[in-house]
């Protein structure tokens, strides 16, 4: 193909966009569960951009959406791991407490973080 150029600058830019995604997923060990369904479909146009690809046997387009397919693959892996990781932990313990005064009971709910 005569403009390849065109394609591959186009990965460039579209992996460039996801490195700061993958960077504070991964400094916060934090994902949001909502934005897994968008992970899933992205994942899956690029798995059929690849089969396309390998089916018609061209090069560049597999050149191109290799790297794609292996981004969105570690994308949706890192976060369904946070997902998961953060649907396992506790939610905070409540703790109720009556305290008396002189003119009206008072509850105080105290909230205990481990």
């Amino acid at each position: 193909m005569e403009h390849d150029y065109l394609l591959n600058a186009a990965t460039v830019i579209y992996i460039v966009c996801y490195v700061p995604e993958m960077y504070a997923n991964y400094k916060n060990k934090n994902a949001n569960i909502y934005n897994l369904p968008e992970k899933v479909l992205m994942l899956l146009g690029t798995t059929f951009s690849l089969a396309y690809a390998i089916i018609n046997d061209n090069p560049a387009l597999i050149i191109n959406y290799g790297p794609l397919f292996a981004l969105d693959l570690i994308a949706f892996i890192t976060r369904f791991y946070y997902v998961a990781l953060n649907h396992k932990k506790k939610s905070p313990a409540l703790t109720s407490v009556m305290i008396q005064t002189e003119y009206a009971p008072v509850t105080i709910t105290v909230v205990s973080v481990d």
